[in-house]
């Protein structure tokens, strides 16, 4: 009996310094390996009210038909990378000049920093922002007030996501009629659904800016936290309902 008493103990204190070693191995690892060099980048950024990376050189061409925002994750380099390869290097179609713009947020300790300032000096179209990566919302609203700053001569904006694979001759087709051919509308569909609207509001010399697209019926907002970017606290929005809104 006395035996075994002593063997518990023995298990027990070894299982206790495992624990207190893995433990102490864990976070000396995580202030190995955070990049004081974003540290800094990210405390200035915050200072100064501004983007940790930005180019505020993108709008310099001085006729930018339309603006493609397309909000992605600090990690979906691949995804960039693709869309820089296919329909995002479309930029000159139907005398339309088209721009693109990267929206990506802030994750302490991802060790992203390095990778993300050789990629927005290398592409020169990446928004890095001090906003939660993880919020979609926020980066989205982020992005038009670093657009209405440094872009005020985008005509329209086009918003999408990195995963989604966008038709570029359409869009800047769409374009092309609403610059030479704004009066002519009727009868314009778009996968069944009428772009009457769109036409109609480019036309109004009152609509200085206005968002078109499909538009939802009021929905829940995501109260679940496991939900990632999809998840909108009570402090971002309280109430039960949205109220209707454009699709992404």
């Amino acid at each position: 009996m006395r035996r075994s008493c002593k063997d518990r103990t023995f298990l027990f204190l070894s299982a206790l310094l495992i624990f207190y070693i893995g433990w102490y191995a864990l976070n000396s690892s995580l202030r190995t390996f955070r990049d004081p060099a974003e540290e800094i980048a990210y405390l200035h950024a915050i200072s100064g009210s501004s983007p940790i990376l930005h180019n505020i050189q993108l709008c310099a061409y001085n006729d930018i038909d339309v603006l493609n925002l397309i909000i992605s994750s600090g990690s979906h380099f691949l995804e960039r990378q693709s869309i820089r390869e296919t329909w995002g290097s479309m930029s000159h179609m139907f005398n339309v000049h088209s721009q693109r713009l990267f929206v990506v947020g802030y994750q302490r300790g991802n060790n992203l920093f390095k990778d993300l300032s050789n990629e927005a000096q290398n592409e020169q179209d990446l928004l890095y922002l001090t906003t939660d990566d993880n919020s979609m919302t926020l980066k989205e609203l982020y992005a038009y007030r670093w657009l209405e700053r440094y872009c005020p001569n985008a005509t329209f904006t086009f918003k999408t996501e990195d995963d989604l694979f966008i038709n570029p001759f359409l869009l800047h087709e769409l374009v092309r009629e609403l610059k030479t051919q704004p009066d002519q509308f009727q009868n314009r569909h778009l996968y069944n659904s009428s772009l009457d609207s769109l036409f109609l509001a480019h036309l109004n010399p009152d609509a200085y800016t206005f968002l078109f697209g499909w538009a939802f019926q009021p929905g829940k907002p995501e109260r679940n936290t496991s939900m990632g970017p999809y998840y909108v606290s009570y402090k971002e929005y309280s109430k039960d309902l949205y109220p209707r809104y454009c699709s992404s």
